[in-house]
């Protein structure tokens, strides 16, 4: 068995802010982290899903080829670390550590001491807490460039590796895709209700 840290969510998409965990957590014990992507599938993508799972896989799979810190990225249903660890351990991995930040680590360190057998933790497991940095990054402002068309800035937000134009191409041309057909069934939907309170203004003024 492979030991690995983990690191769990959707991320929409993956920032260099995450990416600094994944360093937090190597140069604590030298193992590579594995990325569980919490899964996001076509009937779950909205404004602020934009991105299936799948596609974000594929994207950062190709991003961090040649990166020796990040050893896979799969997908999860949850963050339930009974299942991540039943799967990861049947992928030749144990689960050596949970990376996360302050707002989720009493909940996963709870849920991981209750149930650390079961999930197949490794002995010397934890629950590392990554401590809150001043920098301004986050999923909502990478997306909010990919909007802006910004690309120095989404680039700003994302970590080094290969070919990052095509990563930047790919989520732009997706989050634009939802955002004009979210916008469209906002406008259907007004049109729908403006129809009828004129049919009803209608009708009244029949009666």
């Amino acid at each position: 068995m492979q030991k690995v840290n983990i690191m769990v969510g959707r991320f929409q998409p993956f920032t260099a802010g995450h990416y600094k965990c994944v360093q937090y957590s190597y140069k604590r014990n030298k193992l590579p982290t594995v990325i569980c992507m919490i899964g996001v599938d076509e009937s779950k993508v909205d404004n602020k899903h934009p991105f299936t799972s799948n596609m974000l896989i594929d994207l950062y799979s190709e991003l961090f080829k040649n990166n020796n810190l990040i050893e896979d990225i799969i997908q999860v249903k949850s963050a339930n670390i009974v299942a991540i660890g039943q799967q990861l351990n049947d992928l030749g991995y144990e689960i050596a550590s949970w990376t996360c930040g302050s707002d989720r680590y009493d909940s996963y360190l709870n849920m991981a001491t209750k149930y650390h057998d079961v999930a197949m933790l490794s002995d010397d497991f934890e629950v590392i807490e990554v401590p809150r940095s001043d920098e301004d990054i986050s999923a909502t402002k990478a997306r909010n460039c990919l909007l802006d068309d910004d690309k120095e800035g989404f680039f700003s937000m994302i970590p080094d590796g290969a070919n990052k134009e095509h990563l930047y191409n790919a989520l732009k041309e997706q989050i634009h895709k939802v955002y004009n057909e979210s916008l469209h069934r906002r406008v259907r939907i007004l049109e729908r209700l403006f129809a009828q309170k004129i049919n009803w203004k209608i009708c009244s003024f029949v009666k």
